[in-house]
């Protein structure tokens, strides 16, 4: 792609004059049209150093109505941002329906800066391209607009520029030590540079390179590009009569293979009373310095617990976290997502609550529920729980590839033990708040949740993130065997 541009591309200020101005103008009317339908846009400007990053950025904006955008100026990560993943902190910040991110660097840059270095610095590239493929695949089937650029000049054009800033007071403090030691490195990470674009040009999410010697030139090209994009997009919407450009999701819809994962409710051992108060101290205390070790390694760990209603994920939490540091961990109880849920990618609420490195996140009940409540009641659309499985696989093999780790529970118990459940609950002043009509519901399409909890637990159990099925019949055996996991898991993690 960069041995096809011409450099010399140039413009002259009357021409640009002429040119420009209506193309401002479209500009507003299109971002305008696309809020009316609720489509996301996101536009990532890359580039050499001093290839006019901020003077792109700058012109843009004056022409869209300030309420509708955000901008992101990325640069190193602070304290937070350096304890999560590197996808987390750009997750975090992808919009609303309806709005507009811009970004001035993006996960490219921060990939290239903070992952690709080392002996082993082309399986990072593979690995970095791979993850924001699918980041970007994962927005554009949600409906977002991805339009990239990268600006590209030579390496005496970027000599020339940081020159003249260094020797005018008024730019001077613009350029750092780290500016010049990218430049005298600019032929080293050329190559690299042309591996993330050439890796990461995808239908769904395009780079366009372009020619930055001339201000005038560029602007224009980027002007011309966002429009060009929009404009199709826009017409899509209109002739599809579809509200949000949501087209068909059609990038995400390969399903994972099945796995086999054995659902069964009686459990293997039972304990007496004494044997599991036993057991359940010893394991307390072992999962306590898992804990500890786990923060002074500052490796972040996440534990998921789905399973049936009253299957006992409530009492399980309780004894898993009774000797653990309270500061040190989060328990985050799922419900029905808000508005402002709602408005973003389904996954956006959950990075949210991704632990720091070093702690610990609980979650009862999860992004699971795409393929559970979401998909039995209606909640989203086929095509969006189809590509789920895909979309939470890749989510989760990034996050472990990450260095996190990942523990799934799946609490399986009988039909019968269930109604035995529901009646001690209904009829038990001090139970009753346990047991709610939906709770009824949900049982009354036992088979069609099953079948969801089979397809789920088989498409998503993956080496990297498997299912841990935890026959729940009985309390105490269930509680010892999530307890045991977490130890054994924890230990793992700590090799």
């Amino acid at each position: 792609m960069f041995e096809k541009c011409d450099l010399s591309k140039k413009i002259d200020d009357k021409t640009f004059e002429k040119e420009i101005k209506p193309l401002q103008v479209e500009i507003g009317v299109l971002t305008r049209a696309l809020w009316e339908h609720r489509v996301p846009i996101i536009i990532v400007v890359e580039g050499w150093n001093a290839s006019g990053i901020t003077m792109v950025i700058s012109e843009l904006i004056q022409h869209i109505d300030p309420r509708g955008f955000s901008l992101h100026s990325v640069g190193s990560p602070n304290d937070e941002e350096r304890a999560r993943p590197l996808l987390w902190r750009f997750f975090t910040r992808i919009p609303a329906k309806g709005r507009i991110a811009i970004f001035a660097r993006s996960w490219y840059s921060r990939s290239l800066a903070e992952q690709v270095n080392g002996i082993d610095w082309k399986s990072a590239v593979r690995f970095s391209i791979d993850t924001i493929n699918s980041f970007e695949r994962q927005l554009a089937d949600d409906g977002a607009i991805i339009i990239k650029f990268f600006l590209h000049i030579s390496k005496e054009e970027q000599k020339r520029r940081l020159d003249e800033r260094e020797g005018n007071l008024l730019t001077s403090w613009m350029i750092t030590k780290g500016d010049w030691d990218f430049h005298h490195h600019y032929d080293s990470y050329l190559p690299v540079i042309e591996l993330f674009v050439e890796g990461t040009d995808k239908s769904y999410a395009p780079w366009t390179v372009v020619e930055a010697t001339d201000s005038n030139y560029t602007c224009l090209k980027v002007y011309s590009t966002i429009i060009k994009r929009l404009r199709k997009h826009l017409d899509r919407i209109e002739s599809s009569g579809k509200p949000g450009g949501k087209n068909n999701g059609k990038n995400g819809i390969i399903k994972p293979p099945k796995t086999t994962v054995k659902r069964q409710s009686a459990p293997q051992v039972e304990y007496s009373r004494p044997e599991y108060e036993k057991h359940l101290v010893r394991c307390q205390e072992k999962v306590r310095d898992i804990q500890y070790l786990l923060y002074k390694r500052k490796i972040p760990l996440i534990i998921v617990y789905e399973g049936w209603d009253a299957a006992g994920k409530g009492g399980n939490i309780m004894r898993l976290v009774r000797l653990m540091n309270p500061r040190g961990y989060d328990v985050v109880s799922i419900a029905r997502p808000d508005q402002t849920e709602l408005d973003h990618h389904y996954l956006w609420r959950f990075y949210q609550r991704f632990p720091k490195a070093g702690h610990i996140t609980i979650f009862d009940r999860s992004w699971y529920g795409r393929l559970l409540v979401e998909r039995v009641e209606g909640y989203c659309t086929p095509s969006e729980w189809r590509r789920a499985y895909r979309e939470i696989n890749e989510m989760e093999q990034a996050y472990v590839g990450s260095g996190g780790g990942l523990i799934k529970f799946w609490l399986e118990v009988s039909k019968d033990e269930q109604l035995e459940r529901f009646q001690d609950r209904q009829n038990d002043p001090l139970k009753e708040w346990k047991i709610t009509d939906e709770d009824w519901r949900n049982r009354a399409k036992w088979n069609e949740y099953e079948e969801a909890v089979e397809e789920m637990l088989s498409r998503t159990s993956t080496a990297e993130a498997p299912w841990t099925i935890v026959e729940s019949d009985d309390k105490y055996y269930a509680r010892l065997k999530t307890l045991q996991t977490v130890i054994d898991y924890g230990r793992q993690l700590l090799r």
